[in-house]
């Protein structure tokens, strides 16, 4: 048991580490859980994410999803353009 607890502490560092050089230790739990599920989303999709998969996926409300990506675009972590396919839904994408 106490493995698993030093590998489960090991993984922290790491993650703590991998967000020191992201420069985004600033952003709050909910900030985080989108900021992943866009990385995730976005390993599945070069062409970006709609916002409406980003809600699916995260689990979290979509007033909290867009005033999220609201901060994380002033921000300039990501890039918010509206589909060519629907109009009335936005793509996510992360800035390099």
């Amino acid at each position: 048991m106490k493995e698993f607890y030093r590998n489960i502490n090991d993984a922290l560092a790491m993650l703590e580490g991998l967000e020191q050089d992201l420069n985004i230790r600033h952003l709050n739990p909910n900030e985080l859980k989108v900021f992943y599920t866009i990385i995730a989303r976005s390993e599945c999709n070069e062409s970006g994410s709609n916002i409406t998969d980003i809600v699916e996926n995260s689990g979290m409300s979509r007033s909290t999803v867009y005033k999220t990506l609201k901060k994380l675009s002033t921000e300039g972590i990501i890039q918010l353009h509206q589909s060519k396919e629907d109009g009335r839904e936005s793509l996510v994408l992360l800035n390099s």
